[in-house]
C-alpha cells in the first residue's frame, strides 16, 4: 500500500506560480512562489504536542486541589452536588434505576448544578491561568500559526464530558454520619491554531478524573500521596517497573525502542510481582498511613493493572526550533576529495539501493551492515546522545548513560479497597514516568548508588549506538519500499542523469487537468503533506512513520541559501525537472530527515548548473 502513496502528486491545486504549457501556446511565465508547507506543518504537529503536554501536565500538577474535596471545602464553596445528601440519593437511585447512560440519572436542575461545581473546583485550582502561564514564553515562536485577534485566544477553555460519568457512595456506618464518594467523568481542554491557508484548526484534548468526595481526612491525606509523588519518584527512587531495557520488554531489534506501544508493557505489568512491589513502595515511602479511621489498604480491583503508556521524549537529531531542516549541512562537489567521496557515498546510500554487505561491529558483535551509515552515525551520535542525557538529568536529577527515551505508564483499576466492606472505592488514575534503554545493566544511576562514574564506550561497544543504528537502518528500508527508490547509476554529479529514480510508473500521472506545480506542492508530496493536510494524508503520512520508527521525516528540494531564491520545477514525460533559480545563481539543496539523518547535501558542481537537470525519474 506504501509504495502507492506518491500519487498525491495529483491532487495538488496551489494557485502559486504554475508551469506547465499546453500544445501550441506560449510559455508561462516562471512565477512560481515558496508556501513553507512543511514548515506550518511540523509548527502545528509540534503545538499540538506541547500544549496537550501542557494540559496533561498542568492538570496532573493541580490535580490535587481538583479531585478531592473535604468537608471544610465543600462548606467554603457551598457546592450544590458535591454534597453528602446529594451523592446518597444518586447512589439509590443508580441501585433502583435502569438508563442508558448514568447522566441521564440526573435532572436538568442536578446537571446545571454540577456544571456550575465543576466550574468552581477548577476556578480555585486557577488551572486555566496555569496553562495559560506555561505557555506564554511559547507563543512567539509559535506566532505564525497563532494568527487570531489575541494570541491568547489559541485557548478556548475548560469544559467537561459526561457520556461516561459514574457515581460512587459508601457509607460507614449505621448513622451515616461517615462516607466516601466519588464522580467519574473527563475534563475537556479545547484549543485552536491557523493552518498555512489561516483557516482555524479546532482541537480538543480531554483526561478522565475521578473526583472523591469524604469527610475522613485521613482518606484524602493517603489519596493525595498516592496522586502526587509516585509520578516523579519512582524512577527517581530505581523503581524496577519504571526502568525498562531491551532484555525486559523482549527486544531483539533496538531500533523498536523508539516506537514503543502499550502491547509492549501489558504483559509485564500482570505479574503479581509487579503489584506486590508497587504497594510495598507506598507503604514504605507514605507517612500519611499511622492513623486511620477506617480499615482500608490500596488495591488493584482487576489484574488488568496497566492502562496506557504515553511516549514523551527520545535522542533525536531533529529540532522543530531549527530554521534549516538538514541540519548537517553536506557540499557536493566533482572533486576526488575524501570528503567529497564520503558525501556522495552517503547520498547513493540513502537515494539509492541500501547495501548491506559491509562488516559493522554492534555491541561486540561482528554483523553485517552498510558501512557509510555506520560512519557517519558513530562519527554524530555521542551530541545526540549527551543532549538528550543532560534533559534527563536537568528534569529528573539522576545521572543515567542508558537512557534513550521516556515516557509515562498511567495504571489502571487503582482503588482503595476497604475490607470490612468489600468495597472498592476508584481513584484519578495514577500515572508515573518511566525510563527506557538498550542495557540497564551496567548504567551507572542504577549501580553505583547514584556515584557518577564517566563511561566511555567506542561506538562498536555502545548498544545506545546499536540502537540508533537499527532504526536508522530499519527507517531507510522502508523509505525504499514506500518510493520504490531503484539504484543510481551516474557517478557524477554532472552526470546528465536524474538524482533519483522510482520504480513506480504512475508516480507523475496527473489525474485533473491541472495547470502545473509549484516547489511547495512537490515538497509537501514529497514528504508525504498536501496542501490542505487532510486527515487521509495525514493518516497516510503517520503510517509511514511508524512504519519506520520515526517521529519526523521530509524530502524536499530548496535553495541552499537564500529562501526566496527557490527553484523553479517542472513536471513532464514521469520527470521532476529542474529548470533554474528564480533569480540569479544559486546551489541546490536536498533536504532529508529520517531516523537520525537530518541531511542536506547541497550540489556544487558549476557543471551541474549549466543545462536543466532531471531531479527525479520513475521507470
Amino acid at each position: 500500500m506504501l509504495k502507492k502513496i506518491l500519487p498525491i502528486f495529483s491532487t495538488f491545486s496551489l494557485a502559486a506560480g504554475l508551469i506547465t504549457t499546453a500544445c501550441g501556446q506560449k510559455p508561462a511565465e516562471y512565477k512560481q512562489e515558496y508556501k513553507p508547507i512543511y514548515n506550518y506543518y511540523v509548527l502545528s504537529q509540534s503545538f499540538e504536542q506541547e500544549v496537550e503536554a501542557k494540559f496533561h501536565n498542568e492538570l496532573l500538577e493541580k490535580q490535587n486541589e481538583i479531585i478531592y474535596i473535604d468537608e471544610t471545602s465543600e462548606q467554603s464553596q457551598n457546592y450544590g452536588f458535591f454534597t453528602q445528601a446529594n451523592l446518597e440519593e444518586i447512589k439509590k437511585r443508580k441501585e433502583n434505576e435502569s438508563v442508558n447512560s448514568n447522566y441521564d440519572l440526573l435532572s436538568q436542575r442536578e446537571k446545571d448544578t454540577l456544571i456550575n461545581d465543576l466550574n468552581k473546583v477548577t476556578k480555585a485550582s486557577q488551572l486555566e491561568k496555569s496553562i495559560l502561564n506555561s505557555m506564554s514564553s511559547e507563543l512567539l515562536f509559535y506566532s505564525s500559526i497563532l494568527d487570531l485577534k489575541n494570541d491568547e485566544f489559541w485557548f478556548n477553555g475548560i469544559s467537561y464530558d459526561f457520556s461516561n460519568i459514574d457515581f460512587g457512595y459508601l457509607s460507614f456506618d449505621n448513622e451515616n454520619k461517615n462516607y466516601i464518594a466519588n464522580v467519574n467523568l473527563d475534563l475537556v481542554f479545547s484549543y485552536q491554531y491557523t493552518d498555512i491557508n489561516s483557516n482555524v484548526i479546532n482541537k480538543k484534548y480531554q483526561e478522565d478524573i475521578v473526583i472523591t468526595i469524604s469527610n475522613q481526612n485521613d482518606i484524602i491525606n493517603n489519596l493525595k500521596f498516592a496522586t502526587s509523588q509516585l509520578r516523579d519518584n519512582l524512577v527517581k527512587d530505581k523503581f524496577k517497573w519504571a526502568w525498562f531495557d531491551a532484555y525486559d520488554l523482549r527486544i531483539s531489534d533496538y531500533a523498536k525502542l523508539f516506537n514503543l506501544k502499550n502491547s509492549d508493557f501489558e504483559e509485564l505489568f500482570k505479574f503479581d510481582k509487579f503489584e506486590q512491589n508497587f504497594l510495598n513502595y507506598i507503604s514504605e515511602h507514605n507517612s500519611n498511613t499511622t492513623k486511620k479511621s477506617q480499615s482500608y489498604n490500596f488495591a488493584f480491583k482487576k489484574e488488568n493493572r496497566f492502562k496506557n503508556f504515553r511516549f514523551i521524549d527520545q535522542i533525536n537529531n531533529f529540532n522543530v526550533r531549527d530554521n534549516k531542516y538538514g541540519a548537517k549541512t553536506l557540499l557536493i562537489d566533482d572533486s576526488f576529495s575524501t570528503t567529497n567521496k564520503t558525501n556522495i557515498n552517503l547520498f547513493k546510500t540513502i537515494f539509492s539501493q541500501l547495501l548491506s554487505d559491509d562488516q559493522i561491529v554492534l555491541e561486540n558483535k561482528l554483523v553485517k551492515g552498510n558501512k557509510d551509515i555506520y560512519t557517519y552515525l558513530s562519527n554524530e551520535y555521542l551530541d545526540w546522545v549527551n543532549s538528550f542525557q543532560t534533559k534527563i538529568k536537568d528534569k529528573f536529577a539522576i545521572n543515567s548513560n542508558s537512557i534513550v527515551s521516556y515516557g509515562e505508564i498511567t495504571l489502571n483499576n487503582f482503588s482503595l479497597y476497604f475490607d470490612d466492606f468489600n468495597y472498592y472505592h476508584p481513584i484519578s488514575p495514577i500515572s508515573y514516568y518511566v525510563a527506557i534503554s538498550a542495557n540497564n545493566l551496567n548504567d551507572t544511576y542504577l549501580t553505583q548508588n547514584n556515584v557518577v562514574q564517566t563511561k566511555t564506550l567506542f561506538a562498536s561497544q555502545d548498544p545506545i549506538f546499536k540502537a540508533l543504528y537499527q532504526n536508522t537502518i530499519n527507517a531507510l528500508e522502508g523509505f525504499y519500499q514506500a518510493y520504490a527508490i531503484t539504484k543510481t547509476s551516474w557517478t557524477s554529479f554532472s552526470d546528465n542523469q536524474p538524482l533519483v529514480s522510482f520504480t513506480n510508473s504512475n508516480i507523475w500521472e496527473i489525474k485533473n487537468a491541472l495547470n502545473g506545480r509549484s516547489i511547495s506542492d512537490v515538497n509537501a508530496a514529497l514528504s508525504l503533506l498536501n496542501q490542505s493536510l487532510t486527515s487521509s494524508t495525514e493518516s497516510e503520512r503517520q503510517t509511514f512513520l511508524n512504519k519506520t520508527n520515526t517521529s519526523s521525516f521530509h524530502f524536499q528540494f530548496n535553495n541552499y541559501s537564500v529562501l526566496e531564491n527557490i527553484p523553479i520545477i517542472d513536471i513532464s514525460n514521469n520527470q521532476l525537472i529542474f529548470k533554474k533559480f528564480k533569480e540569479g545563481i544559486s546551489n541546490l539543496s536536498i533536504d532529508f530527515d529520517l531516523s537520525f539523518l537530518n541531511l542536506s547535501f547541497v550540489i556544487k558542481s558549476d557543471k551541474f548548473y549549466w543545462f536543466e537537470r532531471t531531479l527525479i525519474e520513475s521507470i
